[in-house]
């Protein structure tokens, strides 16, 4: 608001410089020109553009307090992140995944953590999994698990050793936070797609257990279940 105001008023100062030079060539001999102070009128636009940018009626105390007031509660863990205290602490993992819809299942089994960091505003998700063969490396990922209290959805990023970039879905709790959906997109190495995308679901109803579902779509454009992980709490 007031980067437009004071906009303007270049313009209306520019005006008047014009329109001074205009008097002063057609004036009569003797008389005093009005003289335009650019310095002055630039002031007076700053001053107008700091109030236009001020709400009415409230002072700057006011106003800034209210500032804080809204910074803070967008700092301050909630209710969602509540709901995603149910994936803290460690975990044995079962991962099944389809490489097409009507493909067998393959299997895998290993470990995972999820720790709160800064205070409770992000859950942070380590996994371990053996090699798939002989010859590859063992799989291990990390993951950010979080509720946006600005944009009000929940969010989640992940990166592993097995590729060069993230994934990062955004989503909403649902069946008090019970259920979380989400929808993103990735880079698709196998494809060649630079922004396939996919939707993951997160079910913790049960106690100790959870399962997290992903979803892409298959070649011929129906979705299908490519992932299904299985955590149950570890004793």
């Amino acid at each position: 608001m007031s980067s437009q105001l004071l906009a303007r008023g270049l313009v209306c100062l520019c005006s008047l410089l014009v329109a001074a030079t205009a008097v002063a060539q057609g004036q009569k001999p003797g008389d005093e020109p009005k003289k335009v102070e650019p310095q002055k009128v630039v002031e007076e636009l700053k001053a107008q553009a700091a109030k236009a940018d001020q709400p009415v009626g409230q002072p700057a105390d006011e106003a800034m307090a209210e500032m804080m007031k809204k910074v803070q509660e967008y700092a301050t863990p909630g209710e969602h992140h509540k709901h995603l205290d149910a994936m803290a602490g460690k975990w044995d993992v079962v991962v099944r995944w389809w490489m097409q819809p009507d493909a067998p299942a393959e299997e895998s089994k290993g470990t995972s953590e999820f720790k709160w960091i800064y205070d409770g505003r992000y859950l942070q998700q380590t996994a371990d999994m053996p090699p798939c063969a002989p010859d590859q490396p063992a799989f291990q990922g990390m993951g950010l698990y979080g509720y946006d209290n600005a944009k009000k959805q929940a969010f989640s990023v992940w990166l592993d050793n097995m590729g060069t970039g993230i994934m990062v879905a955004w989503g909403t709790c649902e069946a008090g936070g019970k259920v979380i959906n989400m929808s993103g997109e990735y880079a698709d190495p196998m494809t060649g797609d630079p922004s396939r995308k996919f939707r993951t679901v997160t079910r913790l109803g049960e106690k100790d257990k959870f399962v997290y579902e992903m979803y892409v779509a298959g070649p011929d454009g129906k979705e299908f279940k490519m992932m299904e992980i299985t955590y149950t709490r570890a004793n």
